[in-house]
């Protein structure tokens, strides 16, 4: 009896959990972070602000928790943990193996693209918030380093590139930035993103035979 209760207990806390971090980043896209408070959040959630300072401690602690679940979904499940990535490790092929990837992860962007601008501009101004945000660009660019790596181990790297600056195109053409501009201000949909996205960057990064 006591297990189920104890159950009951951390699966009520796992729920308010959820609800704050599903009401914060409702929050932060409607208002930004600045413009966001725990009142406001709590609000959203259907509980009291100390409930959320409780669970969180800080708003920029819950900004972290947000962009976590954007990015790994509610499973939870890091990248390099999933079908898609073990595929993209597997392939023999360069350019095919980077297209694993880019279709693998193309709904992590479409989660995380714009909570993650809303974080890249709050920590222009705020120190917690900077490293946070710095804290999570290290964790995606050890992820993209490890691709390129991978990418470089089956093919040659297209020439004047390094490892470092192949990881900085990825990076950057394949950003939440990049996400955001052409999906939101040009009107990209997902998919001809992803399909541009699968035919652009193996010309970018790989050395690929020309006929």
């Amino acid at each position: 009896m006591t297990k189920v209760k104890g159950g009951s207990r951390r699966d009520k806390a796992q729920a308010t959990r959820r609800k704050i971090i599903g009401a914060a980043h409702d929050e932060f896209i409607e208002n930004g972070f600045s413009g966001s408070t725990i009142a406001s959040i709590a609000a959203k959630a259907g509980v009291a602000a100390q409930t959320v300072y409780f669970v969180f401690h800080t708003k920029a602690e819950l900004m972290s928790a947000v962009i976590d679940t954007a990015v790994m979904g509610e499973e939870a499940a890091i990248p390099q943990e999933t079908e898609w990535w073990k595929a993209m490790e597997k392939e023999p092929d360069a350019a095919q193996s980077l297209k694993i990837f880019i279709r693998g992860a193309a709904p992590l962007f479409a989660r995380a693209s714009a909570i993650s601008e809303i974080l890249r501009a709050a920590a222009r101004t705020d120190d917690e918030v900077h490293r946070t945000y710095v804290f999570h660009e290290n964790l995606r660019r050890s992820g993209f380093r490890q691709v390129v790596e991978t990418l470089a181990a089956k093919e040659p790297l297209r020439s004047g590139l390094t490892i470092d600056t192949a990881t900085d195109v990825l990076m950057t053409i394949f950003g939440d930035t990049t996400y955001q501009l052409m999906t939101e201000n040009y009107g990209w949909s997902h998919n001809h993103l992803v399909d541009w996205l699968c035919q652009a960057l193996p010309e970018l990064l790989l050395e690929i035979p020309r006929p």
